[in-house]
């Protein structure tokens, strides 16, 4: 997707979610970067509970510049300053809703391009590689959600792993889409079911059916470098986590053919918790 592609009076905006944390930080200034690449409007948004536990939310007698809600509403200007900072020409605004994060941000992801949190925000337990409210997005959104640990990734390629699933699909074309955006290079990867007797690595790509599937759903036009690759292996998410080493995101889709009556495939899950650069997941 490019910015002369879009036009500016239909065009859904990215939603970042802002909470003051580092990683709430970075997730802003990655979804400022992309919006700009991208053409897209920017809304920041700090989801505020406190009125469902207090009714005292007004400033503290005699002290200045004091309350929940002023705090609440210093947080939200804090990441629109952050974002018109980053990308001054980026048309940004902020949102300060009452609701818990993963009721409010699964709301506004249906009018959304794309949802961006980072990967652990205030609150989350720091043995955890991600919180609770990335992965229950990550199950619940209606739009791809970037769940963000660089907010400036070194060059590299975006890395789409495939299954042949209507979720795999949705996904390759969402990782074309910000292969362009990113200008980078687009790598397509198919994990295949392992058996003792199966070629590790297939010599000749056009025997995959899955990669042709997923070549077959690239634009015609798209200007794109293609890298494909078909493994058999047993660790399907450990095949994607040493191929995530060289890439500015790895996109997914939500679950895969694999998975039965779970809104969240445990590749996904298991990538999302132990990725260590961005990842993409798309339902």
């Amino acid at each position: 997707m490019t910015a002369s592609s879009v036009s500016p009076a239909v065009a859904k905006p990215v939603v970042a979610g802002y909470d003051g944390s580092d990683g709430s930080r970075r997730a802003v200034l990655w979804a400022a970067h992309h919006a700009a690449a991208a053409g897209l409007p920017l809304v920041v948004v700090h989801c505020w509970s406190w009125p469902f536990f207090t009714h005292d939310l007004g400033p503290v007698p005699d002290v200045r510049d004091s309350g929940l809600q002023r705090a609440a509403e210093k947080i939200a200007a804090e990441g629109l300053a952050l974002a018109q900072q980053a990308e001054p020409e980026v048309d940004v605004s902020n949102r300060l809703l009452v609701g818990f994060p993963t009721e409010v941000l699964t709301r506004l992801s249906v009018e959304a391009a794309m949802l961006v949190t980072g990967t652990r925000g205030l609150g989350g337990f720091g043995g955890l590689l991600v919180g609770s409210v990335s992965l229950h997005l990550a199950a619940t959104a209606s739009c791809p959600i970037a769940a963000i640990r660089n907010d400036q990734p070194d060059d590299g390629e975006v890395l789409v792993a495939v299954d042949g699933s209507p979720e795999s699909d949705r996904a390759v074309t969402a990782s074309a889409d910000l292969a362009e955006t990113l200008d980078a290079s687009l790598h397509i990867l198919h994990v295949r079911p392992y058996s003792r007797h199966a070629a590790a690595r297939l010599p000749d790509l056009d025997r995959d059916s899955v990669i042709q599937q997923a070549l077959n759903l690239l634009p015609a036009d798209a200007d794109l470098t293609v890298i494909e690759d078909s493994f058999a292996e047993p660790s399907v998410a450990g095949v994607i986590l040493h191929h995530a080493s060289r890439a500015v995101c790895v996109v997914l889709g939500a679950k895969g053919n694999n998975t039965l009556g779970a809104r969240l495939g445990s590749t996904v899950h298991a990538v999302l918790h132990h990725a260590q650069g961005n990842v993409l997941v798309v339902r």
